[in-house]
């Protein structure tokens, strides 16, 4: 979008930053301004996909996407939840907190799988005897009764209307 026949938004960027050595009243916080409302027009912008978001945090730094994923509204924050798990339920993202939430479990990187099979382990060699797993530590069943509580009436004081 170019105003008045002038060069595209993008040209006129790119030229800002080419020649940011003679702009020196502007400063380092101002660029990563700039570079936050870009990063924010991208979280809003319809077609994003986690691949391309987590490419996008990975460019601009951690700082500044969190930044603007912070400053999304409940809308924005929500719309780009759903768009980026068409399957998440309303409730999981009824807030501005809990769709930035699912936004950044869904923003997590997979974790690189080693192929193990071709490598020995180190530690273990062929003429080791196998663990014995009568030996491993097994941890006792958690109790799943709730604890008493000391007053039978908790909560309901509240209710009272006398």
């Amino acid at each position: 979008m170019s105003f008045g026949g002038g060069p595209s938004g993008f040209n006129a960027i790119k030229a800002l930053v080419d020649s940011s050595a003679d702009l020196r009243a502007v400063a380092d916080k101002d660029w990563a301004t700039a570079a936050g409302l870009i990063v924010k027009k991208l979280l809003i912008a319809a077609g994003q996909t986690g691949e391309s978001l987590i490419a996008l945090r990975a460019a601009v730094g951690e700082e500044i996407f969190e930044a603007q994923l912070k400053s999304l509204s409940h809308h924005q924050a929500k719309l780009l939840a759903k768009r980026l798990d068409r399957s998440v339920a309303d409730l999981e993202v009824s807030t501005a907190r809990a769709a930035i939430g699912h936004i950044r479990t869904l923003l997590v990187p997979a974790p690189v799988v080693e192929d193990k099979s071709a490598e020995p382990e180190a530690g273990i060699t062929a003429t080791d005897p196998p663990a014995d797993e009568s030996e491993t530590v097994t941890e006792t069943p958690a109790d799943d009764t709730p604890p008493a509580s000391p007053n039978p009436y908790f909560g309901r004081k509240s209710f009272r209307t006398g």
